[in-house]
């Protein structure tokens, strides 16, 4: 039996059809090509960073540090959170979850990495100061939210309606956004 959903939202992203097999998880491969260059271009920013002069900006030097602060949270932490709540059965990796984190970070914004990643490609790009190094951190940025919004595809065909209803609850990336829902469901509770 073949299941097909389809959003009804209108938004473009989401309206790409989704056909799953129940109980055939090979046919679900997670989006690869714009990972790679995602990761490309983040290494490029990294790499062409330290070859270049530093930016004589020491406020956008220090918001530069604190990014790359906060990016090691959010890049590391998942690592953490899979492990404990999705379900990953002995020699897997924390990719291979069997259901929906919403805990921790995942409760505030459904990819806490990526945005890690951006910030990481944003935190040198704030520190070298350097065109070529703006232009890679852009170029890194672009294709982790392109990535993100391909890996949602994934995600829905994969875990479904558990993963359609925590895309309506928490926000991609706004972690105002999310913070101020996490805060309104615990007033809510009280």
């Amino acid at each position: 039996m073949i299941r097909i959903e389809r959003s009804t939202t209108g938004d473009r992203e989401r309206s790409k059809m989704q056909a799953h097999i129940p109980g055939d998880d090979r046919q679900l491969k997670s989006p690869k090509l714009v990972a790679w260059l995602a990761a490309l271009a983040t290494l490029g920013t990294i790499v062409v960073a330290q070859f270049l002069m530093r930016g004589d900006n020491a406020y956008l030097r220090g918001a530069g540090v604190l990014l790359l602060a906060l990016a090691a949270v959010l890049i590391f932490a998942p690592f953490f959170l899979f492990r404990k709540h999705g379900r990953i059965e002995d020699g897997e990796t924390y990719m291979h979850t069997r259901v929906v984190v919403d805990q921790g970070l995942y409760s505030i914004i459904r990819h806490p990495q990526y945005l890690g990643y951006m910030f990481l490609a944003c935190g040198f790009a704030l520190l070298s100061q350097h065109w070529a190094v703006m232009v890679l951190a852009a170029v890194g940025i672009a294709a982790f939210y392109r990535q993100a919004v391909e890996e949602e595809t994934y995600c829905l065909a994969r875990l479904g309606e558990a993963y359609r209803l925590y895309m309506q609850r928490v926000p991609r990336f706004n972690f105002i956004l999310g913070v101020s829902r996490v805060l309104s469901r615990a007033m809510q509770e009280v």
